[in-house]
């Protein structure tokens, strides 16, 4: 009974956090942190063990008293570290996850957020927000990881998350925020589901009908150049391919071709800007290499699409 008890409990806990505000990760990685707002009768030693911190957390020195007391209403600067930091999603016993959030902004796509926050798994940034596609909206607010600490103190991290009064740049917001609903992408008035030729392998994956072989005002490009890949867990069983190309509309389908091998992937966003894919054609998932029998970790591809 106790046992079952403390499962009611997580999840009561799991659901209130849920129903409160957001809270927001700040700074650039190794540095993560978040902001605690104090709600009085607390003290920098206090906050520490409320959020599994080693060490003092960061406040201006005129906002504590000679007694160690901060005043109601301060601002404390959270470390995000392994202790109370996670992005697997695992739990140990007696410890609750609430999660954090980070704000999406003009030009990302999944796999430039994952890198942002330590090369966090697209596959997980998925499963904890519900997409169902990789379509992003600007200023969206998606979980990149947990805040992990002790089910005891949850209460109190809560608290402080609900001592916002608004809308403001420490990154809660009183008002639960809808989920965008994914944008309609019209139908293509023809579609080519041939297969390519030469090639015992004839399934190109899951978007091969949604890849036009006409579309009225536009032209067919075919570009050639070097590939790479990034890792993912989607694709290998549903045949969802993914890729990041520069100068092509996200949510675009393209055709990618290796020799006699072809497949057809879903255009996520453009190439991260990182020194190592400015030479790059195209950045695809290895799960889309797979499909192409593709070992190398550059290679020539032909990518062709309608613009």
């Amino acid at each position: 009974m106790k046992r079952i008890a403390l499962i009611l409990i997580s999840c009561i806990i799991t659901v209130c956090v849920f129903a409160q505000n957001k809270i927001i990760v700040q700074g650039s990685y190794p540095d993560l942190y978040i902001i605690h707002k104090t709600t009085g009768k607390e003290s920098l030693t206090s906050i520490g063990k409320l959020y599994n911190l080693a060490s003092t957390p960061m406040v201006k020195l005129k906002d504590v008293s000679e007694n160690g007391m901060v005043a109601a209403g301060t601002e404390v600067r959270i470390s995000l570290n392994k202790n109370n930091f996670t992005q697997d999603g695992q739990q140990g016993e007696g410890e609750t996850l609430i999660p954090l959030y980070h704000i999406v902004e003009k030009n990302e796509n999944l796999f430039r957020i994952g890198q942002l926050y330590g090369k966090a798994r697209i596959d997980f940034i998925r499963e904890w927000n519900d997409m169902n596609n990789d379509l992003l909206q600007l200023g969206q607010k998606i979980i990149i990881g947990h805040l992990k600490v002790p089910r005891e103190k949850a209460g109190g991290i809560i608290a402080a998350a609900n001592n916002q009064t608004d809308n403001n740049d420490n990154g809660y917001e009183v008002k639960e925020e809808k989920k965008p609903e994914p944008k309609k992408v019209p139908e293509p008035t023809t579609v080519e589901t041939k297969p390519y030729s030469n090639s015992d392998d004839t399934d190109e994956g899951y978007f091969v009908t949604q890849y036009p072989s006409d579309i009225k005002g536009k032209q067919q490009q075919i570009k050639t150049g070097d590939a790479a890949t990034f890792k993912t867990t989607s694709g290998w069983s549903d045949k969802k391919y993914y890729v990041l190309m520069n100068d092509v509309v996200p949510g675009t389908i393209v055709r990618i071709t290796v020799s006699n091998r072809s497949v057809c992937a879903k255009v996520l966003g453009a190439l991260p800007d990182m020194k190592e894919n400015t030479t790059l054609l195209v950045r695809m998932s290895n799960a889309t290499a797979s499909a192409l029998h593709i070992t190398d970790a550059l290679f020539q591809v032909q990518v062709s699409y309608f613009k």
